[in-house]
């Protein structure tokens, strides 16, 4: 499990700020949600956080370790993980190519096969589909993939960047539930970028509200879906 801490937190595209003075705390083996309407600043949040997205200025801290600055290669053996929009699997080599990957840095060679063990339990079609060149996965099971990939580098922190994008209900429904058991069975602490702020609320934990690059409201998930708090987010004043 880790900590993850955001202070005043900025991202510059040239003129544009897309993410302004966000701050926030996750605690160890929280399930964090960021939502928010198209342009809120979700994706430009997570890549700040990952090192994949220069910040203008502000912090991130994991465990008390201050991440900013540094490479996302480096970010990443520290134990925090990402798991991209859009998926970004290598198309060309098999599945158990792309799982392995991210293990070439690792050295507990049994823990590598314990975590692949894992994986395949969890998600059966990857352990079917091994062999078979991950490009001819459906888009559920390319999703699945990403997200066990970015298990196999054996992480405390996990970032992923809209799971639910370009895929059938049901086959999200599947994702998440798998996503939420690995979580209990390895201690994850979860960051998930989710547009649907009525998909959030039904799988539950913490939700974040974006709108115009800033917070807008923080609290409890299915208690946002019960009252007017999405409406207010979604269409109130950001400034």
């Amino acid at each position: 499990m880790a900590k993850l801490g955001v202070f005043d937190l900025a991202v510059r595209y040239g003129k544009l700020l897309a993410v302004k003075d966000v701050s926030f705390a996750v605690a160890e083996g929280e399930r964090l949600f960021v939502s928010g309407p198209n342009g809120a600043g979700k994706s430009s949040l997570l890549g700040a956080i990952c090192g994949a997205v220069r910040a203008a200025h502000g912090r991130v801290e994991m465990d008390g370790d201050i991440l900013s600055g540094r490479a996302p290669e480096d970010i990443a053996r520290r134990g925090l993980s990402m798991v991209p929009e859009g998926r970004r699997i290598f198309a060309g080599l098999t599945v158990r190519e792309n799982l392995m990957i991210g293990t070439g840095q690792r050295r507990d060679r049994a823990a590598v096969a314990d975590d692949l063990e894992t994986v395949y339990n969890a998600f059966p079609i990857l352990r079917e589909r091994a062999h078979a060149n991950a490009g001819a996965l459906s888009g559920g099971q390319q999703q699945m993939l990403a997200i066990s990939r970015a298990l196999m580098t054996n992480p405390k922190l996990m970032l992923v960047d809209e799971p639910s994008l370009g895929l059938a209900p049901k086959v999200v429904d599947e994702v998440y539930e798998r996503l939420c058991a690995l979580q209990a069975l390895r201690g994850l602490t979860l960051v998930i970028v989710e547009q649907s702020s009525t998909r959030a609320a039904r799988v539950g934990g913490r939700m974040l509200l974006m709108r115009g690059g800033k917070v807008v409201a923080d609290g409890d998930a299915a208690a946002f879906a019960a009252g007017d708090l999405l409406a207010e987010a979604y269409f109130g004043d950001p400034s």
